[in-house]
């Protein structure tokens, strides 16, 4: 069947869809997006995704008239039109719009929105337990990485070089501080068996999945707390996984090739596999 996916206000073959040479977004990354899991016929966390796509829009004072309800409805209809019932993923992303070249530009511009979904593959029990192995890099990003933009260079060319390397992704360390992956939130077990995870100030991505799991933990008396910590205690961790709607939990049992030095000693089942069957209840209603 034919790929349809959304752009301006339209619904159309994929191969369509084509935006102006001088949109902002091609031309400056000036623009936000957000990427939905859609499963069994529902969002998953639709509301908090579209609640972060406008304030990152507010962020960039990018003038729009998007209501959140307009949105949802726009990605339901594509996933219908796609015939997708379940497993599926949703990219939106919203520009300033077109204008003529310059780091400044007018008022008022009309915003470019497009709309693309996809299949998603599930992992795997096997993959699971295999989990990932993770480089460390010098987080080289901006310091807005709250604000979800399309400007991913940066983190593209660290998960390619990580790819490159034989790895499966990258750890961002910034001042000795572990951040956050590529495109995904960390989070670690300390010997006390608490769950912990950078805090959500300008230094990362607030996840959606990693504000969800940070939820179910606490119902299922997880102790939870926000911090910072540095590669060494990461590396003494009991357990590292990675959070991410594409994602979901991914656990890391090597980083820069050395086994994090808690991983014989991780708890059976694990946390990671206590809040992946929890996750999985929650998306499955």
């Amino acid at each position: 069947m034919t790929r349809i996916s959304y752009l301006n206000g339209q619904f159309l073959p994929h191969e369509q869809c084509m935006v102006h040479i001088e949109d902002r977004g091609f031309q400056f990354a000036d623009g936000a997006y957000e990427v939905t899991l859609f499963e069994n016929g529902r969002l998953i966390d639709g509301e908090p995704h579209l609640n972060r796509l406008m304030r990152s829009l507010r962020e960039l004072n990018i003038e729009h008239d998007f209501s959140i309800e307009e949105l949802q409805k726009i990605q339901l209809e594509l996933f219908a039109k796609n015939n997708y019932s379940k497993s599926a993923t949703c990219y939106i992303q919203i520009t300033r719009g077109v204008a003529q070249r310059h780091p400044s530009c007018p008022k008022n511009l009309k915003p470019t929105i497009c709309a693309t979904v996809s299949a998603r593959k599930s992992v795997s029990d096997e993959e699971f337990i295999k989990g990932f192995k993770v480089m460390t890099s010098q987080d080289i990003r901006w310091h807005r990485c709250d604000i979800k933009t399309v400007n991913l260079l940066a983190s593209t060319l660290t998960n390619q070089k990580a790819k490159d390397l034989g790895f499966d992704d990258a750890l961002f360390v910034r001042d000795n501080i572990v951040t956050e992956a590529t495109y995904a939130n960390i989070f670690m077990v300390d010997d006390q068996n608490t769950l912990v995870t950078h805090p959500a100030d300008n230094n990362i991505l607030c996840g959606i999945t990693r504000n969800r799991l940070i939820a179910l933990a606490k119902n299922l008396n997880i102790s939870v707390i926000e911090r910072r910590f540095t590669l060494a205690e990461i590396m003494k961790a009991r357990e590292v996984f990675l959070t991410s709607s594409s994602l979901l939990i991914r656990p890391v049992f090597y980083i820069n090739d050395q086994e994090i030095a808690g991983k014989k000693a991780t708890a059976n089942p694990s946390i990671a596999k206590i809040l992946s069957d929890a996750y999985a209840n929650f998306i499955n209603g």
